[in-house]
């Protein structure tokens, strides 16, 4: 387990959870089955940082990681994809179109919003917003270009999750955004 779980969250870090978008994109455009990934933020994370520091904003960290667990089916993947920057988590979710993509976002926004988590101050209760992306179910002519591309998913898929949550930040916060990524 060394080396693609996260020390901090104790979930799988984002080198793992970028190999398996990649596995699952493949898997998805070969057999032709829809595959979601959500990019999940926290809201407001810098004033939950600046006012919890670093200790208390780890433990909010690894119960935010518990509640997402829970919140997603077990054939689903929890990752923590930033460490570095504002807290991102990814939730790979495989068999899962764009409307199950949404219900499961909607899911986890609900379940993260009505814990109470262990901190101090004003950040008791806290909010999340969701990014979408979703490979629709799409029968394509078979061509090794086509083949070529499933590479290409992973990447793209991730991306355009994170597009979407910046995308739905203009509208506020601790909401669900899908992007516009198609196979």
């Amino acid at each position: 387990m060394f080396g693609v779980v996260d020390p901090v969250t104790g979930i799988w870090n984002a080198k793992f959870v970028e190999a398996l978008v990649g596995q699952e994109a493949n898997r998805a455009v070969r057999y032709h089955r829809p595959l979601s990934v959500l990019v999940v933020e926290l809201d407001h994370a810098e004033h939950v940082d600046k006012e919890l520091g670093h200790i208390q904003l780890e433990g909010l960290l690894r119960e935010m990681s518990e509640r997402l667990g829970r919140a997603i089916r077990d054939t689903d993947t929890v990752g923590f994809i930033d460490a570095d920057g504002p807290p991102h988590f990814a939730i790979v979710l495989p068999e899962t179109d764009e409307v199950g993509a949404t219900l499961a976002a909607d899911k986890i926004r609900r379940s993260i919003a009505a814990f109470d988590f262990a901190t101090s101050g004003n950040w008791k209760r806290i909010t999340v917003s969701c990014g979408a992306a979703t490979i629709s179910v799409v029968r394509p002519a078979y061509d090794e270009a086509g083949l070529m591309n499933r590479r290409e998913y992973t990447g793209n898929l991730l991306r355009e999750a994170f597009r979407a949550l910046e995308g739905g930040r203009s509208s506020g916060t601790n909401r669900t955004s899908v992007g516009a990524f198609r196979s």
